[in-house]
């Protein structure tokens, strides 16, 4: 294992942060497919619809799927597109007319796509498809088409008219009658969505629209995705979206699967330098192993993390700094890589990662804010009142820090709380977007962190608001905010005691 070394500058070393944006090759050589794949690729499923936060995986999901549909669905018809690409240039507070348009955009898409596949047209419904690509420019023109607009002149009374055909759902219906599978894969349907009524009904008629296509056209399969707070958004002012919740997929990042997510990088990297047949003989047949090996090849193994010198693994250190998100995890490991390199290590070690964090959690507040200001448009002022203050709370002292530094300069407005929130509202949304974090402490001296999807009544009963346990900033913010270190100020404070004896 210590022959085997990894260079530290290579920038392709963890790969894109953003899977969409990834080459190929690359891409293809670190990808770890999720099982939830497999219900995509399902024929049987006409909808899915994959639900997650940005950086959580979305689009690395679809392009797996879609990589997948190219190799397996031979016989299909398979696009890929997304949702700026197709949505309707229409200025209307009609969800009707909305969805109408995007009915026409994607079933147009679907027949052009169709049309540019068939070979010599002898049937109407083929003919219609075909020309309907020649005019979106996915065919070039047939023979005749050139030849008859050539001929056509003064001299020459000679008059060719292509049938003008408007109706391309029900040409799809006729001509997919065989049986023919038609998938299509559609990223980032709710790209820069704000609160605001268009938006809202954007959104909300696109999948409105997608469940009228799969119903009037049996052979066609819809994949694609949205966030949950957009979902949430949507979904309460719009009751014809609770047919669409049938077909949603959370993707839940936990440990594991970043331990799965960062060993299958670091062997991406070994198998695009033709090394990884070699570096394979040296690590564990067995896969848990393995994958930690793979991982102590770029980080030092063991790290010094919290109060009182403990030592936690590397990968724990990097699952809980990106608050377990793929692409915040990426670029950490990017510019910690970076830092390693600069000081000549050959591994990364923990202060290449936390001299990051100022820098790395600034980026993470301006994503938070971009993320969640359709939720909470005052969520910038919110965040800033936890400027220099402590890391870590009782319920008691967090709420009070939410009346005198928030409630008593800011009147904040959040999505579902009908007039002026409260300060439990308050902190409840704070703990659901991943600012704080639910903190337990146990009898034997350790604790455990509880995040909104694993407990997300909290904060909401009137009988038990806590269940017992206190509230943090999540690490990755702290450092931007320059808080104060409870555990390091209360240590200081026995050891002034003790000496004061």
């Amino acid at each position: 294992m210590n022959t085997i070394t990894v260079n530290l500058w290579d920038v392709n070393l963890f790969g894109n942060d953003a899977a969409e944006e990834e080459h190929e090759d690359i891409f293809q050589s670190y990808a770890l497919e999720r099982k939830e794949a497999n219900k995509f690729l399902d024929e049987n499923n006409k909808i899915q619809v994959v639900r997650a936060y940005k950086g959580e995986g979305k689009s690395a999901l679809l392009r797996i799927v879609s990589n997948k549909l190219t190799r397996e669905k031979i016989n299909s018809v398979k696009i890929i597109t997304t949702g700026v690409a197709l949505s309707p240039n229409i200025e209307s507070d009609d969800s009707d007319y909305w969805t109408r348009e995007w009915k026409k955009n994607i079933v147009k898409l679907i027949a052009s796509e169709i049309g540019s596949r068939i070979g010599f047209a002898y049937k109407d419904d083929a003919i219609s498809l075909v020309e309907e690509a020649e005019n979106n420019s996915f065919k070039e023109r047939s023979f005749v088409s050139t030849i008859a607009d050539r001929l056509k002149s003064s001299a020459i009374p000679l008059e060719y008219n292509k049938k003008s055909n408007s109706n391309h759902e029900q040409v799809l219906k006729r001509y997919l009658e065989n049986g023919e599978k038609v998938w299509i894969v559609i990223d980032d349907v709710d790209q820069n969505f704000k609160n605001t009524e268009k938006n809202k009904i954007k959104v909300a008629s696109f999948f409105t629209a997608c469940r009228q296509i799969v119903n009037a056209i049996p052979e066609i399969r819809i994949r694609t995705c949205v966030r949950p707070n957009v979902w949430k958004i949507i979904k309460r002012e719009y009751e014809a979206l609770s047919h669409i919740e049938q077909y949603m997929y959370d993707i839940v990042w936990d440990l594991d699967r970043t331990v799965e997510l960062l060993a299958k990088r670091v062997q991406g990297y070994f198998e695009r330098n033709n090394n990884w047949v070699e570096v394979k003989k040296s690590l564990s047949d067995d896969i848990e192993t393995r994958n930690k090996q793979l991982i102590y090849l770029v980080f030092e193994s063991t790290m010094n993390w919290g109060a009182y010198n403990r030592t936690r693994p590397a990968q724990i250190i990097l699952n809980t700094l990106s608050r377990s998100r793929p692409r915040w995890l990426i670029e950490l490991c990017k510019v910690a890589a970076k830092s390693a390199d600069s000081r000549g290590s050959k591994t990364i070690q923990i202060n290449d990662i936390t001299d990051q964090l100022e820098e790395f959690g600034k980026r993470r507040i301006d994503d938070t804010i971009a993320e969640f200001s359709s939720q909470c448009p005052q969520i910038e002022d919110i965040i800033s009142a936890f400027s220099q203050q402590n890391e870590r709370y009782p319920t008691s002292e967090i709420l009070k820090l939410i009346d005198n530094r928030v409630l008593s300069s800011v009147n904040p407005k959040i999505f579902g709380v009908v007039g002026n929130p409260s300060n439990k509202e308050v902190a409840h949304f704070l703990f659901q977007v991943g600012f704080i974090t639910a903190r337990r402490d146990l009898d034997n001296g350790e604790y455990q962190h509880i995040s909104f999807v694993e407990q997300p009544d909290l904060l909401k009963s009137r009988t038990n608001i806590d269940d017992g346990v206190s509230w943090e900033i999540h690490p990755v913010f702290r450092q931007a905010l320059k808080l104060k270190n409870v555990e390091t100020k209360q240590q200081a404070q026995r050891t002034r005691k003790r000496k004061s004896y």
